[in-house]
């Protein structure tokens, strides 16, 4: 059976028994929503616009662009319980304007409820063993995004100054960060601990100690405190290992407002899994409690794998000229009843598969290659 599903489906069929065995159940969901949804969160979006469409009804609807949002609208837990679920869908965005709007399929899972330290681990665990799932080498990066933020906060900088403080952070840009500080009037230690911190990066367990070190207020210290839970937790699970902390981590959306982290795999140069905390995409929906989930771009991995050669019509080409319909009848039932596939037609023609076969003239099958 594997050997007639593509990479992509073996990938999620793995994927769904990995969240099986620790208590996610999937979520399917239609292909659009109210358009609303997007138009009143539209900072949580990536860039690139909606794909829109009237309804029957007249209503505005749209193309999803995302997945979490209609997740986090659509479920919400049970008093003191939790929703695990995971799913693989597409999302329809234009993430570059030149080529238009694009269906990118992603897998993904999202955990809604009290994210205590275990539930964090849990799902930082899974990002993990998914990476794992796709090939050998792939690391996770993850860092808190209170920490960079604490560190800009102690500039005492204006909010305007902080965008482009944190887009040189994003860009790891320790000249431009540091000019950007003396335009928005901050010099000193504060401006050559933030330096520090962009340039941070390693095995997060060894490097813990050394964020604490820069911790400068509570925002900061709690970052430290939740990211060193997080190792305690994958240190449990046997996990630490190709887990690195990057403090210049940061989101394309205003999703994340806690633990982020983003997963990269050898051949690929962008990002192939994105995930973090998102509490604040429930609180602009009026609820509380707490979010947190990843999701894989797969469309990502051809460039890994490269496009895959064309796949076999069926395992067995079964030439129908001059045959007696109720003998190629039986011949096909046995065919598929063995665990193989079968194509019946008169000619090869441009059929691809494994092996060719005819009828004799006594009705049994006879393989022609």
């Amino acid at each position: 059976m594997d050997e007639i599903l593509s990479r992509e489906e073996r990938l999620v069929r793995e994927f769904r028994a990995l969240c099986s065995r620790f208590g996610y159940r999937p979520y399917r969901m239609s292909k659009f929503e109210e358009y609303d949804l997007y138009a009143n969160n539209r900072g949580l979006l990536p860039p690139g616009g909606v794909i829109t469409f009237t309804d029957t009804n007249g209503r505005l609807m749209a193309l999803k662009p995302d997945v979490t949002l209609s997740i986090a609208r659509n479920l919400a837990p049970g008093p003191g319980g939790s929703v695990r679920v995971f799913y693989d869908e597409s999302v329809y965005r234009a993430p570059d304007r030149q080529l238009g709007f694009q269906e990118i399929t992603q897998a993904g899972l999202e955990y809604l409820g009290e994210v205590d330290a275990y539930a964090m681990g849990e799902v930082v665990f899974l990002a993990r063993e998914s990476l794992d799932a796709i090939g050998p080498g792939g690391v996770l990066d993850v860092t808190h995004a209170g920490f960079i933020n604490g560190l800009i906060g102690a500039l005492g900088v204006s909010e305007a100054a902080r965008g482009e403080l944190l887009r040189c952070v994003s860009q790891r840009n320790a000249h431009g960060l540091r000019a950007a500080c003396a335009a928005a009037g901050a010099a000193g230690a504060p401006v050559e601990r933030l330096c520090r911190a962009v340039s941070l990066y390693g095995p997060l367990s060894e490097n813990l100690a050394a964020l604490a070190e820069m911790s400068v207020n509570s925002e900061t210290e709690n970052a430290v405190r939740t990211l060193t839970e997080l190792a305690a937790v994958l240190r449990g699970f046997g996990a630490l290992g190709r887990v690195n902390l990057d403090a210049a981590i940061t989101s394309d959306t205003d999703y994340y407002d806690g633990l982020v982290f983003k997963g990269y795999i050898p051949g690929v140069p962008a990002a192939v899994l994105s995930g973090g905390r998102y509490d604040r995409v429930l609180e602009r929906m009026g609820r509380g409690g707490g979010a947190i989930g990843f999701a894989l771009y797969l469309n990502l991995l051809e460039r890994l794998y490269g496009r895959e050669p064309e796949e076999f019509a069926a395992d067995v080409l079964l030439l129908s000229a001059g045959a007696p319909p109720e003998a190629l009848a039986a011949a096909a039932r046995a065919l598929a009843a063995g665990g193989g596939s079968v194509l019946v037609q008169r000619a090869a023609g441009s059929a691809r598969c494994r092996r060719t076969a005819r009828l004799n003239d006594e009705g049994g099958l006879e393989y022609l290659d």
